[in-house]
């Protein structure tokens, strides 16, 4: 319940909702009670009763007593003078007017907690959205995607579903219960004792139905996360998977997996459905017993109750059968919730491995050097880097060059901080960069990797992402320096193009542009090319490679290079082997002697 009760902050102002609230519930009880309390007079009228009528006009008190006596007092002034038949006629109508007032307060008490969930979902989406957004790449690449939108998704609808809507049950129907029994008890202890037999006995039955219900739910979400995860590899990869022909192989491993999900579900479906008809079952049950215990006690005169006050007894019984369901149904709809709510909460609770310190050092520009002193890193048990030494000056372009797993990309990471190195520091003039804000360092960097991410947005908005509110002439000068505008004035709807998921409406180059002129815009002091232009044909490596050029220029530039063709000019190279530097110089330097980096161009130059 612990995940439930930290529900609440969400929810807030709750002051805002709960008193509105129990003032409609309230209501609404009151007038459904009327309808019940002048069932009896009607009664009486319809089957001719003796009826016990007040003529003389009661005092006042705050109790049952003067309401029913007062009531009587009025009811036999009418009789006497209008006759039964308009009595009966002004008692219908009062019955027909708490009626409408009933269910006003009623849907006005629905209103209230509607807008408390909609609160109460909307924080839980932003958290849980923000949380995403703040979590490191390490995190991420330790979730899968399809685990992260269950959450996001199915795991929110369902605490809704269940969490949320049991809190119209919850929060009025218990009111409801103690009312209507008390009601029930001034007018027969002998029967309301009765009846109080079987809550205890419904309790348990319910308890042992739904006792397994929270495990096989966590479960049951547990493969419907594998099934969304396995789907959103499928999409992703479905050119692989067709080229490959895995489509059968695919199948097969979904089938099963879905068949497990069906079976499971099965069996939490039966086990919850069950609670309803057993506690209908025995709501019945104690209804046959009550009619025949009340008969008796009427029919043997061991009660003052008339028959019309046991029929109204009656009906207002039944009426607390379906509340009394909502709540022993609702046990077995929160373990869902509940588990839903553990998952939510386990997602928002996971701690944030890249934050900025307390005290963060504010930092709005680059002035000096990037030093990298004695790195290493490495992913669990695996290194990456080790010992890395590095002084990069500003207005340098350094290039790291090596064989895939040398440890380049990841180098760029942590300059970047998505990565903290597990040993030694890294300075940015002489600060460390981890005692600086997070947002500032960031701000200090541009990025341009080789697959240059596109939302599904215009090319516009597209382009501001680093500079969100920036004007449309900046935009088109950044494009334009970036070898963009041409190609984007020739597209549908110019700069107000929708990209598609993943820019899948543009061609890798278009997309690399679009990503430099991003880059552009930004006007970073720092940038880290990384493979920019490795999966490009001629004609576009070119327009790409003369974008970069205008890009870097009076910036300080970390270049990871897979053509080495493009790097001739840096300022120094450093070659990486197995996560160590092996060799570092310019290129003639490096040329000129019998190293690792001329044995790559020599291979390079050979293909």
């Amino acid at each position: 319940m612990q995940s439930l009760r930290r529900l609440i902050p969400f929810a807030r102002p709750l002051h805002h909702f709960f008193p509105e609230y129990i003032v409609y519930t309230v209501l609404g009880i009151l007038f459904g009670l009327l309808n019940f309390t002048l069932l009896i007079p009607i009664l009486q009228l319809l089957f001719d009763e003796q009826m016990a009528l007040s003529v003389s006009k009661p005092a006042f008190a705050f109790s049952l007593d003067f309401a029913k006596d007062y009531f009587n007092y009025i009811f036999s002034n009418i009789i006497a003078e209008k006759g039964k038949f308009q009595a009966l006629l002004l008692v219908s109508a009062c019955v027909g007017c708490s009626i409408v007032l009933a269910n006003i307060f009623r849907y006005l008490s629905v209103r209230v907690l509607l807008r408390l969930r909609l609160k109460l979902i909307e924080g839980l989406r932003n958290k849980l959205y923000e949380k995403y957004l703040q979590q490191s790449l390490s995190y991420h690449h330790h979730q899968t995607k399809g685990e992260l939108l269950m959450v996001m998704t199915s795991e929110v609808q369902e605490m809704e579903g269940s969490v949320v809507n049991s809190m119209q049950v919850l929060l009025r129907d218990p009111f409801v219960v103690l009312t209507y029994f008390g009601i029930l008890f001034y007018w027969s202890p002998k029967l309301t004792l009765f009846t109080l037999i079987f809550l205890p006995i419904t309790g348990v039955i319910i308890s042992a139905i739904t006792r397994r219900l929270k495990r096989l739910n966590f479960y049951s979400q547990e493969m419907m996360s594998r099934i969304m995860s396995q789907t959103d590899e499928s999409i992703g990869g479905i050119r692989q998977i067709q080229s490959f022909g895995a489509e059968k192989m695919l199948k097969e491993v979904f089938r099963k997996m879905n068949l497990d999900f069906s079976k499971h579900s099965k069996a939490l479906a039966g086990r919850k459905e069950l609670a309803s008809p057993i506690s209908e079952v025995l709501g019945m049950l104690a209804a046959l017993t009550l009619i025949v215990f009340g008969g008796y006690l009427i029919l043997e005169g061991a009660t003052t109750m008339s028959g019309s006050g046991f029929i109204a007894y009656l009906a207002l019984y039944t009426q607390i059968i379906q509340p009394l369901k909502n709540l022993s149904h609702t046990s077995s709809v929160l373990q869902r919730g509940i588990v839903a709510c553990e998952r939510i909460f386990k997602t928002i609770d996971s701690p944030i491995d890249i934050v900025s310190e307390a005290n963060a050092i504010r930092k709005v520009s680059f002035d000096q050097k990037l030093e990298l002193q004695n790195i290493s890193f490495g992913y669990g048990n695996e290194a990456v880097l080790k010992n890395i030494d590095l002084t990069i000056e500003k207005g340098k372009t350094i290039a790291l060059v090596g064989q895939s797993g040398s440890g380049k990309s990841t180098l760029a990471d942590l300059i970047s901080r998505f990565y903290d190195a597990d040993q030694g520091i890294i300075l940015m003039d002489g600060i460390p960069i981890k005692q600086m804000a997070l947002e500032d360092l960031r701000a200090l960097i541009g990025i341009v990797s080789q697959e240059s991410f596109l939302f599904n947005e215009t090319v516009l908005n597209n382009i501001s992402l680093g500079k969100p509110g920036a004007s449309k002439e900046e935009i088109i000068a950044a494009a334009k320096v970036a070898n963009a505008h041409n190609f984007i004035m020739e597209l549908e709807n110019g700069y107000e193009t929708v990209t598609g998921e993943r820019g899948v409406k543009l061609s890798g180059g278009q997309r690399q542009r679009i990503a430099i002129a991003r880059a552009v815009l930004k006007n970073a002091p720092i940038l880290i090319l990384d493979e920019a232009t490795s999966a490009m044909d001629t004609e576009n490596e070119r327009l790409v490679q003369e974008a970069l050029q205008q890009l870097m220029q009076d910036r300080t530039s970390i270049v990871i290079a897979h053509r080495l063709s493009t790097i001739r000019h840096a300022d120094g190279i450093i070659v990486l082997q197995k996560g160590s530097i092996i060799e570092r110089g310019t290129h003639d330097t490096l040329m000129a002697t019998d190293s690792y980096y001329r044995r790559l161009v020599a291979m390079q130059e050979m293909k």
